[in-house]
C-alpha cells in the first residue's frame, strides 16, 4: 500500500510534532543524567520477569494485579510494564514547610516515583510525585496537564515512530516477501476522578503506516480509535479492602502477558468492551470480567471499531501477594467463538520470584472445551525459566534459560479451532521471538537470554536465542493462531533458530530509543515440507523512538 500525498502530509505533521516533543524532552536530559537511573524508566521490547511489588495505593484490584507484574525491576531489567496507581494529589507532609527538611531517602523515593509515572496501560499512571514536596527533579513537557480541576483531572499521551525493514517475513510467518515501512502512533488520555466513588477514563489512539509495498497488517493501521472509555464505580472501601466495578471499553493486562495483554508492540494495541469486577485487600487481588474483543481489520481501519459480539471472553484472575516464593497467580479463562464455532476453557497458574541473585518463573495450564468440528478440545501449555544476576566487578549482566511448550493437535483436523493450544490474547512478541513468526501453539521453544547494561546504566543490550520445534507433525501457527500451512503435514519438526539483538537507550524518564536486529535460520521443516511459502532465511531490522507527555 503506497502512501498518498494526503497521508504523507499527515505523517509529516505528526513527525514535526514528534520533533518538538523530542526537543523539549532533550532539554532536560542533562538534568536527568545526574539522577540515578530508574530500573523501570521506559518501556522497551525486552523482558525480565523478576519479582515485582504492588503499590499500597493501587486504585483497583485490576491495577494492582497488573502492577504486580511491573514494579521495581533489577538494574539490567528491560521491558517493564510499570502500572502504578492513579495519582493522589493530596499534599504529602514533609514535616516542615519546604523541601530542605526532606531526607535523601524521601527525595530518592519521589524521584523513583517520577521515573515510573507512566506504564503499560495509561489508566494506571501515577503523577502524585508532582505534588510531593520532597521531589526536586526535572520537569517535563506535559507536567502542567496533570492535577487539573483541583487535582481531579490528568491529561497526557504518547507519540511513537518505528521503522521496519523486513526481509522474507512480510505478512504472517515465513513468506519470502520483503518490505520496508514506517509506523506512527499517537495516544491521548483523560483521567477524571469525579469524587471518591466515580472515575471516568478515556483514551484516543491514532495509528498509521506508510511506505510499504504490500498491504499492511491489521495491527498496523487504525486511523482514529476509542481505545479506552470506561467508568469506575467504587462499591466498597474500608481502607484495607476495596471493591470496584468497571463498565465500558478497556484494555486488559494480566500476569506476565502470556495469555492476556494490550499488545503494545502492535501499532494499534488491543482492547475489549464489557465489564469487570475488581476486589483487592492486603493479600489478594481478584478480578472477574466478561468482555468482547474490539475488531481490528483492514475494512475498519479508518473508523471507530465495534466490539465483536460473536466472541465472548470471560474469566477470573487471582493474585496472592507477599508469599515467600514470590507472586502466585491462578486463573480461569473462557473463550467462546460462535463464528468459528469453538469454545476453549483454560485453567492455569503462575509463580514468579527470586532468592538472592537467583530468579525463577513457572507458568502453565490445561485447556478443554469443544473444537470447530465438534470434537473435544484437550490441550495445555508450560513455561519454565531460571535466571541469575551476575556481578563481575562493576559489570552486572543477567542470564535466563527458558523452555516454552504449547501442545499441538491431531493431523486429521488443522484449522483455527482445532485441538492445539490457543494462546488467547497475549503479547506473543515478548516471548516466542521478536520476528513474530510463531504463536504459542504446537510449539517447543528452547531459548536463552543475556541482558546487560552497556556504555552506562541508561543503555541496555539484549541477546536472545531461540530454537523452535513442532510438537506434533502438523504445521506451525502464527501469532493470530491461524495455521501456516494447510496443504500438507510436516515432514520434519525442526522449524529453525532465531537470534534477536536489541539495544534500548533511555534518553530520559519520558523518552527512549530502540534499535533491533533479528535473523531466522529456517530449519528442515521448510526444506522438506511441501506447500510452504518460503524456505529461505529471514531477517528483521527496526528502530523506534517513543516519548510520553
Amino acid at each position: 500500500m503506497l502512501a498518498t500525498p494526503k497521508r504523507r502530509r499527515s505523517r509529516a505533521a505528526l513527525l514535526a510534532a514528534l520533533s518538538t516533543l523530542f526537543t523539549l524532552n532533550a532539554a532536560v536530559a542533562d538534568t536527568y543524567s545526574d539522577l540515578p537511573p530508574s530500573e523501570s524508566a521506559t518501556e522497551t521490547v525486552f523482558v525480565e520477569p523478576a519479582v515485582r511489588v504492588v503499590s499500597d495505593t493501587a486504585d483497583t484490584a485490576a491495577e494492582a494485579i497488573a502492577a504486580n507484574e511491573a514494579g521495581p525491576l533489577s538494574e539490567t531489567a528491560v521491558y517493564p510494564e510499570a502500572l502504578p496507581a492513579p495519582a493522589d494529589y493530596t499534599s504529602a507532609p514533609c514535616g516542615c514547610c519546604n523541601s530542605t527538611c526532606c531526607t535523601k531517602k524521601q527525595r530518592d523515593a519521589a524521584t523513583e516515583k517520577m521515573k515510573k509515572a507512566y506504564g503499560g496501560v495509561f489508566y494506571a499512571n501515577d503523577f502524585s510525585y508532582l505534588n510531593d514536596p520532597c521531589y526536586n527533579g526535572p520537569s517535563f513537557f506535559g507536567d502542567s496537564l496533570k492535577g487539573l480541576a483541583d487535582g481531579k483531572l490528568d491529561l497526557g499521551g504518547e507519540v511513537r515512530v518505528r521503522y521496519h525493514d523486513e526481509d522474507g517475513m512480510r505478512g504472517l510467518g515465513l513468506t519470502g516477501r520483503d518490505d520496508e515501512f514506517w509506523l506512527t502512533r499517537l495516544r491521548l488520555f483523560s483521567d477524571y476522578r469525579m469524587n471518591d466513588y466515580i472515575r471516568l477514563y478515556g483514551e484516543y489512539l491514532y495509528a498509521d503506516s506508510g511506505g510499504e509495498f504490500f498491504n499492511n497488517r491489521p495491527i498496523e493501521e487504525n486511523r482514529g480509535e476509542i481505545q479506552n472509555l470506561f467508568a469506575d464505580v467504587n462499591l466498597f472501601s474500608d481502607g484495607c479492602s476495596k471493591l470496584t466495578a468497571r463498565v465500558g471499553r478497556q484494555e486488559l493486562l494480566y500476569g506476565n502477558q502470556r495469555l492476556i495483554s494490550p499488545l503494545d508492540w502492535a501499532n494499534t494495541r488491543r482492547t475489549f468492551e464489557g465489564g469487570r469486577l475488581m476486589y483487592s485487600n492486603e493479600d489478594w487481588n481478584v478480578d472477574g470480567f466478561f468482555v468482547h474483543p474490539v475488531n481490528r481489520n483492514a475494512a475498519t481501519e479508518s473508523k471507530i471499531d465495534d466490539a465483536d459480539e460473536s466472541v465472548d471472553f470471560f474469566g477470573t484472575y487471582l493474585t496472592r501477594k507477599g508469599l515467600d516464593i514470590g507472586t502466585l497467580d491462578m486463573y480461569y479463562l473462557g473463550l467462546d467463538d460462535s463464528t468459528d464455532n469453538f469454545d476453549y476453557h483454560t485453567l492455569g497458574s503462575r509463580v514468579a520470584g527470586s532468592n538472592g541473585d537467583l530468579l525463577y518463573e513457572i507458568e502453565g495450564g490445561v485447556q478443554f472445551g469443544s473444537n470447530s468440528n465438534g470434537s473435544s478440545h484437550d490441550a495445555g501449555f508450560f513455561t519454565g525459566g531460571l535466571g541469575r544476576k551476575l556481578k563481575v566487578a562493576d559489570w552486572k549482566p543477567t542470564v535466563w534459560f527458558w523452555y516454552d511448550y504449547a501442545s499441538g493437535g491431531d493431523a486429521d483436523f488443522v484449522a483455527r479451532g482445532d485441538d492445539a493450544f490457543d494462546h488467547q490474547f497475549p503479547l506473543a512478541h515478548k516471548y516466542n521471538g521478536f520476528m513474530d513468526l510463531f504463536g504459542r501453539r504446537n510449539l517447543h521453544d528452547i531459548n536463552m537470554q543475556f541482558i546487560t547494561p552497556v556504555l552506562g546504566p541508561n543503555i541496555n543490550l539484549l541477546v536472545w536465542y531461540h530454537y523452535f520445534l513442532l510438537d506434533t507433525s502438523t504445521t506451525p501457527y502464527g501469532v493470530t493462531m491461524q495455521p501456516y500451512n494447510t496443504t500438507a503435514l510436516a515432514e520434519d519438526k525442526e522449524l529453525g533458530h532465531e537470534i534477536d539483538v536489541a539495544i534500548n537507550v533511555n534518553l530520559n524518564p519520558r523518552s527512549s530509543m530502540l534499535i533491533g536486529y533479528s535473523r531466522f535460520f529456517a530449519g528442515d521443516y521448510y526444506d522438506e515440507t511441501p506447500g510452504v511459502l518460503s524456505n529461505e532465511d529471514a531477517q528483521f531490522v527496526y528502530t523506534q523512538f517513543q516519548t510520553r507527555f
